[in-house]
């Protein structure tokens, strides 16, 4: 009998649940489009480029200072280049318990509300919450208002409420998953048999340009004013509100990453990156904590320069950034796993009074570094140097000649190798570094698999389409983690977009006015149960257009027949005549037709 349900301590299922979310199919070439839409929000355009590399391998460069510093180690220490730490040779001897910051004292796995999510849909209201829609809904009426005298009729501007919204981002998700996100709009609703059916089905095509043209996040009335103290101003109730409820909805693993993400973006910015290293190069850069297996982002950053003076200025150091991001698992005995941007010694001994342990590469020109450790012109490649202060452990691994990898570890205490390794004899230390560090470029390479991100002018939509993409991947999450039904991760955002369409799918099929008669024939099988009603006999039925002939010919012939099974409009050349008693026995023989 096959199992279906996941135990989050079990390495197995683990493995299990990130091959579902990891499962993505070749990319396809996709056309581009340009909305048009202009923005609302008068910045300046400005790029600022990060001038400092986080690679892990680092060249020998040794400076005189270096030189000068080696003769100061003695036999049982290294001494550091600031001339005050002292690392020791030989490792510690072993504890009998763990060190406080090592014990981890939260279970992994969902929590809060989220426990009781059912559905694919039902976990993303978890992180999306009524609270969020409705602001949405709100802002964007008020500027929807605010443009409606540019158009000649009304009802193309009319406002929207959360049922059009749910169902405006469900077909954000069914584009991704199609591969279709930055295709022409015109093409997913085609006309002429090559678009996607629900595209049509849900709204015009006239109707969702609008929608993503008009979508607004704040109070434009005060903006201005909120301007003056916060540059995230435009969207920092709707993106905070989602952070959140990420943190309600599930407690992370023993291991997790703080790393960057780079949401691409050219537009007009002030707070625009530059980051040569990553895949789209320009883009608004956002801060993550993720956990480092189940790729769930629990904190989320936007990195949007010097705040003006006020509330919201913070520091924009790596290590404050860390202090943070790290806020939710304060305590919980988790272990952190950085790059060389933000790993700093000072920091790691601020997070043990947190209960938590850091492993991370660390910068060569840091000065508690010995010089024997950033030295190696006379080292064997494939060697190891070890170093151990107060609880923390310092390695220099040479991964090939004349390069150098240092490490250091609050969660280690020993220089342990790596059996499984083989001839690289890498330490311990490097292999779990290895096997963490990828958590945020993970969830980046997920979010670019089947995004929702279509081309904008306006970058607060930029960070409205990477809050849907960790949502999308955060409720799969969820979905996996209360013990539901396998799914690969396209069938699951398939089966969420179903889900968030379907509301004004009932609403729309319960319409006849203003939709043609071959839409509205299409969208019967959307009735909602409660609304399929016997209607009475009539001695003089409703002449309506035959669908057979609107269909095919482009004829408009007009008829009181319909399909006693569809009631669809037909016309007597397009009808079968079948007697009452042989239409009875159909009736009864006929296999039954659930969808």
């Amino acid at each position: 009998m096959a199992r279906n349900y996941f135990d989050l301590s079990n390495p197995r299922h683990l493995e299990e649940i990130h091959e579902l979310l990891m499962c993505a199919d070749e990319e396809d070439p996709m056309l581009t489009e340009n909305l048009g839409d202009e923005s609302d929000i008068d910045s300046q355009d400005e790029v600022e480029e990060r001038e400092d590399d986080s690679a892990t391998e680092q060249d020998d460069d040794n400076t005189d200072e270096d030189e000068e510093g080696k003769h100061k180690n003695t036999r049982n220490v290294y001494v550091g280049r600031d001339n005050t730490t002292m690392w020791n040779k030989k490792p510690p001897k072993k504890r009998r318990r763990l060190a406080p910051h090592n014990i981890v004292t939260r279970l992994p796995g969902v929590i809060g509300h989220a426990k009781n999510a059912k559905t694919a849909v039902e976990c993303w209201n978890a992180l999306f919450t009524e609270d969020i829609l409705d602001a949405i809904v709100r802002y964007t009426n008020q500027y929807i208002d605010t443009v409606q005298e540019h158009f000649s009729r009304a009802r193309d501007i009319s406002h929207t409420d959360v049922t059009e919204i749910r169902a405006f981002i469900g077909l954000l998700y069914l584009a991704g998953a199609y591969r279709g996100n930055r295709q022409s709009l015109e093409e997913l609703w085609g006309t002429e048999g090559d678009g996607v059916e629900k595209f049509s089905l849900v709204m015009s095509l006239k109707r969702f340009k609008n929608l993503i043209r008009c979508l607004r996040f704040d109070d434009r009335t005060t903006r201005s004013q909120r301007k003056e103290l916060d540059r995230l101003a435009p969207i920092r109730e709707v993106f905070e509100k989602f952070v959140e409820n990420c943190q309600k909805s599930y407690c992370a693993g023993e291991n997790v990453t703080i790393d960057e993400m780079l949401p691409g973006f050219r537009g007009r910015c002030v707070f625009r990156q530059y980051i040569p290293s990553k895949p789209n190069k320009y883009g608004i850069k956002h801060f993550a904590l993720v956990d480092a297996k189940m790729i769930y982002t629990l904190n989320m950053e936007v990195y949007v320069g010097q705040q003006p003076a006020g509330p919201f200025c913070v520091s924009n150091k790596p290590s404050e950034v860390v202090k943070r991001l790290a806020k939710p698992v304060f305590g919980s005995g988790r272990n952190i796993t950085t790059d060389n941007w933000f790993t700093d010694f000072d920091l790691i001994d601020y997070l043990k009074t947190k209960k938590l342990s850091l492993v991370g590469t660390v910068r060569k020109n840091k000065r508690q570094i010995p010089s024997d450790f950033v030295d190696v012109k006379r080292r064997e490649q494939h060697s190891s140097l070890f170093g151990f202060n107060d609880g923390k452990v310092l390695v220099s691994y040479v991964p090939r000649l004349n390069k150098n990898v240092i490490l250091v570890s609050s969660l280690h205490n020993d220089d342990a190798i790596d059996p499984e390794s083989g001839d690289k004899h890498k330490p311990e230390i490097v292999s779990f570094y290895n096997s963490t560090k990828g958590g945020v470029d993970t969830a980046d390479q997920m979010c670019a698999s089947y995004s929702v991100s279509r081309n904008t002018k306006r970058w607060p939509m930029v960070i409205f389409y990477t809050m849907l993409n960790v949502g999308g991947i955060n409720s799969q999450v969820i979905y996996l983690g209360n013990q539901l039904e396998k799914m690969r991760r396209r069938v699951y955002l398939k089966s969420l977009a179903h889900q968030l369409v379907l509301g004004e799918l009932h609403r729309r099929s319960m319409k006849t006015i203003g939709i043609p008669s071959s839409l509205q024939s299409r969208l019967k099988r959307f009735i909602p149960t409660e609304g399929r009603e016997e209607s009475p006999p009539t001695s003089h039925p409703k002449r309506r257009r035959c669908i057979t002939c609107t269909a095919e010919t482009g004829r408009r012939r007009m008829s009181n027949y319909e399909c006693k099974k569809c009631q669809s409009a037909i016309c007597l050349p397009h009808a079968n005549m079948v007697c009452q008693l042989c239409f009875s026995e159909r009736e009864c023989v006929a296999p039954s037709n659930s969808e």
